[in-house]
């Protein structure tokens, strides 16, 4: 089964929006063998991209892409279908992002409207809102996301946000625990079910971060007028 998020970027002279948000660093306090990088590993690609005018100096490229998440845990992994927007990392190859030589690494601050509530949990997973890996096995999501392109690469660069024309590699983190600020209101920790659900399997609750996924800013395209954002989850940078 394949899940869908939705995550569009829109930018005005003094902040970037980014609308159905980024995440932010887990708890840390998880044995060494449930760290979230430990059993969750992330392959993404860019299926489509689409580009669209921001104003005079920008304009955003729109990507869906496909995360394929695997366990790679030896023992089963409880996941949350649900994959929420994932943070964008962009680099200029996979050599300089393997060093953090990012040109585009956001650090995300949320404006939040009124939440959902999460969904109740049981006694045990619920095979609707969670699927059990075990080794190897995978389970594929679509995500939206994109970043921002400079009209004139004069004013593209590290501190404006907008990256120049040409190819680039991206790498997205993803929160795999959903059910909690900024996107779901509850009451009930991941730890409690971490220690409820413990005879089914290690449940993942942190950020993971992807392998790298090559993308292009065309030098040409079509460049359309952006839609206006939704006022539902904003990020301000």
């Amino acid at each position: 089964m394949k899940a869908t998020g939705l995550m569009r970027r829109t930018r005005s002279p003094l902040v970037l929006v980014v609308v159905l948000g980024l995440s932010f660093k887990a708890d840390g306090q998880q044995r060494a063998d449930s760290r979230p990088e430990n059993l969750i590993t992330i392959h993404a690609e860019v299926l489509r991209q689409s580009d669209c005018h921001v104003d005079d100096e920008a304009f955003t490229a729109s990507l869906a892409l496909r995360l394929k998440l695997t366990s790679s845990s030896s023992n089963p992994v409880i996941l949350a279908r649900k994959i929420e927007a994932p943070i964008v990392r962009v680099a200029r190859s996979v050599e300089k992002g393997q060093r953090n030589e990012f040109l585009l690494a956001p650090d995300p601050h949320f404006a939040v409207a009124d939440l959902p509530d999460a969904p109740y949990f049981g006694e045990k997973p619920d095979h609707r809102v969670f699927v059990i890996l075990s080794h190897g096995e995978s389970f594929e999501t679509i995500v939206q996301s994109g970043v921002f392109g400079a009209n004139d690469p004069a004013i593209a660069g590290k501190g404006s946000g907008l990256l120049a024309k040409g190819s680039y590699v991206l790498q997205l983190g993803v929160m795999t625990w959903p059910y909690q600020w900024p996107w779901f209101s509850s009451d009930t920790k991941p730890d409690e079910l971490t220690l409820r659900w413990r005879k089914y399997g290690e449940l993942a609750t942190g950020l993971v971060y992807s392998d790298f996924a090559p993308f292009t800013l065309p030098e040409h395209f079509k460049n359309p007028p952006c839609p206006p954002p939704s006022k539902k989850l904003r990020v301000l940078h």
